[in-house]
This record gives C-alpha cells, structure tokens and sequence, in this order.
C-alpha cells in the first residue's frame, strides 16, 4: 500500500500530493485536539487547566498559522484565546478587586485588556471581512452588521461581545458607547441560537442590565436569567452564581443572595461530568462573592 501511494505521487503533481498529505495530517492532529477539548471540560482540577492553557494556545496559534486552509484549527485558538481571557485571567482580576488588592487588580486588567484584544482578533477572522471594517467604523456600519449576522457567526459574534463587555467593565467610561452595540450582538445571538454555549448570550445579556440596574435602576435582568436556566438546564451552576451577583445584589436581597450561593456549593458538581471545569470555575466565584458579601450589599 506505501509503494502504491508513493507511485502516485511521483505520478501525479507533488503539489497536490503534498497537498493530500498535509491535509490527512491536519485531519489527524486536528481530531486528537477535538477530543483533548473534551478532557479539558471534565478537569476537576481548575489550576491543572489554567497552567496547561497558555501552551495549548501557542501550540494552537502555530497549527492554525501551519494549516491555513484549516478553518478548524483557526475556531479552537479563538475559543481558547477567549476562554483563557474570560475564563481564568478574568477570574484572577475580579479575585483581586473583590479582594481589596488594588495594585494588583490594576496590573491584571492591563494584561487582560491585550488578551481580551486578541480574542476579538481571532474571533473576527472568522467572520466576513465586512465586520472588521464595520467594526472599525463603529455606530450605524456595526449595527447593520450586527443586523445581518448569520447562524453560523454567532459563535464568534457572541465571544466578541463578550470581550467586549468586560473590556465595559475593566473600563465603563471610555467604553460606555459600546454598550448599544454589545447589546445587540448578544441579542442577536439569543435570537439565532437560543441557549447555544449554556446560554452564554442570554446570560451577558442579564448580567449586562443587572450591572446597569445597580447604577441606574430599572431592568434586573431577572427575566434573562430565568430564561437562561431554562435553555442551559441545572448542571450550568454559573447561571445562579451570576443572578446571585446581579438581580440580588441589585436589589441588596441578603437573602436570596445568599440562599442561591449556598445552593450552588451544595450541589454535586460530579452529576454533570461534562461541566465539571466550568461548575468548578462557578464555586470558585461563589465562595468569592459569598466572602465579598459586605462590599457588595452594603
């Protein structure tokens, strides 16, 4: 079988053979990432994944750049890309806020800032080319883009609003003009794939008017969180943790604050073995914001 494939590719054009072959090896290696990515979400252990990120995303980058023509490899960077961003360095900033450890919420918010930056980078070279030149324009063009946003963008779509609305709250008054935009990326999202990614859309999208609710009143959000538990179902633990640290804290409601922080570290992560690294990154911010109590309802 080797002489024979061999023979065929001194026969046909070693550039199509090259061609063949570099394919069935991005098919090869591409299958083995697929399937560490689903390790990866039953990892009980949270600093395990978080030291093991930051090489996997190099290694990615470097097997997008290999294989160009592979869009695959280019959709897992950016979803690493931005799952280190929100999921980890996101989580040590908000530690050090909460935490009173001012200096050191400062530096990780510089560092975020840059990597929030690359996973809207890599998400919009995934998209047409019209959302980086809509996105530069601001206003008017983005929001037509927005508008015209197709099923299979909304991945990307929604991981940019995402970056986008921490990027809001690292810095609310120099990105305050972005909220319109965010807003309807992510209910753009909502509305073509409803409860996609443990309603991560409709979860931002609670989570934005809580935060909104706690300066301005208003929208609590509450009505988003319902709808997210419905899609997401119970093993997504965040969906509580984050109504807890919205509609609750907005309405300063020590008790049901602490009653859906205490129900969510009851739970037995282990029932939903696929969930297992995002349940833990969830107890994680329970157990913070139940220690930050005192900040938060005053």
């Amino acid at each position: 079988m080797t002489s024979y494939l061999y023979a065929v590719c001194v026969i046909a054009s070693l550039g199509a053979c090259s061609s063949w072959i570099d394919h069935q090896a991005a098919t090869s290696t591409y299958r083995v990432l697929h399937a560490s990515v689903d390790v990866a979400k039953r990892q009980s252990d949270v600093e395990l994944a978080r030291e093991a990120l930051p090489g996997g995303l190099v290694q990615l980058q470097a097997f997008a750049a290999a294989y160009p023509g592979e869009r695959g490899f280019r959709v897992m960077y950016a979803d690493a890309a931005c799952s280190y961003a929100l999921g980890f360095v996101a989580d040590d900033w908000e530690d050090a806020k909460l935490g009173g450890r001012a200096p050191e919420a400062e530096q990780i918010a510089h560092r975020l800032t840059g990597l929030l930056a690359s996973c809207v980078d890599a998400n919009l070279e995934l998209l047409p080319r019209v959302w980086r030149t809509a996105r530069e324009q601001g206003g008017a063009a983005q929001l037509a883009a927005i508008a015209a946003v197709r099923v299979e963008d909304v991945p990307a779509v929604r991981a940019i609003a995402s970056a986008d609305a921490l990027r809001l709250g690292l810095d609310p008054l120099h990105h305050l003009a972005e909220l319109a935009g965010i807003t309807a990326a992510l209910t753009a999202a909502a509305r073509l794939a409803p409860g996609a990614d443990d309603a991560r859309a409709e979860l931002m999208l609670g989570t934005l008017a809580a935060a909104r609710s706690q300066l301005l009143g208003g929208d609590d959000g509450a009505a988003q969180f319902t709808r997210a538990r419905t899609l997401a179902g119970e093993s997504a633990l965040i969906v509580d943790v984050m109504f807890a640290r919205g509609p609750a804290v907005a309405h300063k409601d020590r008790a049901l604050f602490e009653a859906t922080l205490g129900k969510v570290l009851a739970a037995d992560v282990t029932r939903w073995p696929e969930h297992r690294l995002s349940n833990e990154l969830a107890l994680r911010k329970a157990r913070r914001y139940l220690a930050a109590e005192a900040a938060l309802i005053p």
